[in-house]
C-alpha cells in the first residue's frame, strides 16, 4: 500500500497482493482518511511500516462477546473472526509508538457488504467480495514463521509506503 499513489478524490488507495490482485482500500476516519501526515493521531491512518498479517488477536472474554455483539445485532456477514491483525515488524506487536504517540490495533478487513463501517487506522477493503478473495487466498498459504519474532506466525507482510510529514497534517 503506497500514499503516493492515492486515487485523485483522495479517497482510495491500492493494497497488491502478488499472485492474487489489487484491491480498492482505505485507512483511518472521515479527515485523516488516507492521510499519512496525520498517522500519530488515535484513528487516523494506519502509519507507514512494515506489518505482518496474523491471526486477528481475540483480546479477553468480555471484548470476544463485544465483537459476537456487535456482529449479531447490526447483522454484519463480515465477522470480526474472519479478521486479521496486523502487526508491526518494529515492534512484533499490536501496537507502535509514532511522533510519540501509541497506536495500535491495525486490522485487514472489510467495510460491511452494505457499504458501511469504519476504518480506524485498519487497511479496510472497500469491497467484502474482495474481502473474501484476499482471506481465502491468505489462508491457503503456508504461514511463515516471523524472523525475530519470537515464534510469530503470520500469513504474509503489507509494506505501507509513505513518509509522513506530521506538519502538514492540517486538522490538529
Amino acid at each position: 500500500m503506497d500514499y503516493g499513489r492515492l486515487s485523485s478524490d483522495g479517497k482510495t488507495l491500492k493494497l497488491n497482493c502478488y499472485g492474487v490482485g489489487s484491491f480498492d482500500v482505505l485507512s483511518g476516519v472521515e479527515r485523516y482518511i488516507n492521510n499519512p501526515n496525520c498517522s500519530d493521531i488515535e484513528k487516523a491512518a494506519i502509519p507507514p511500516g512494515t506489518y505482518w498479517i496474523v491471526d486477528r488477536p481475540t483480546g479477553s472474554v468480555a471484548n470476544q462477546i463485544r465483537a459476537e455483539f456487535i456482529d449479531f445485532v447490526h447483522m454484519y456477514k463480515n465477522h470480526h473472526s474472519e479478521w486479521f491483525g496486523l502487526y508491526s515488524a518494529q515492534t512484533m506487536s499490536d501496537h507502535v509508538y509514532v511522533n510519540g504517540a501509541r497506536r495500535g490495533s491495525f486490522r485487514l478487513h472489510p467495510l460491511n457488504t452494505d457499504g458501511s463501517g469504519v476504518s480506524w487506522g485498519c487497511i479496510t477493503l472497500y469491497s467484502a467480495a474482495d474481502f473474501q478473495v484476499l482471506r481465502n487466498a491468505l489462508l491457503n498459504r503456508k504461514k511463515v514463521l516471523v524472523p525475530g519474532g519470537k515464534g510469530l506466525m503470520a500469513y504474509g507482510r503489507v509494506d505501507v509506503r509513505g513518509i509522513p510529514d506530521f506538519s502538514k497534517c492540517g486538522v490538529r
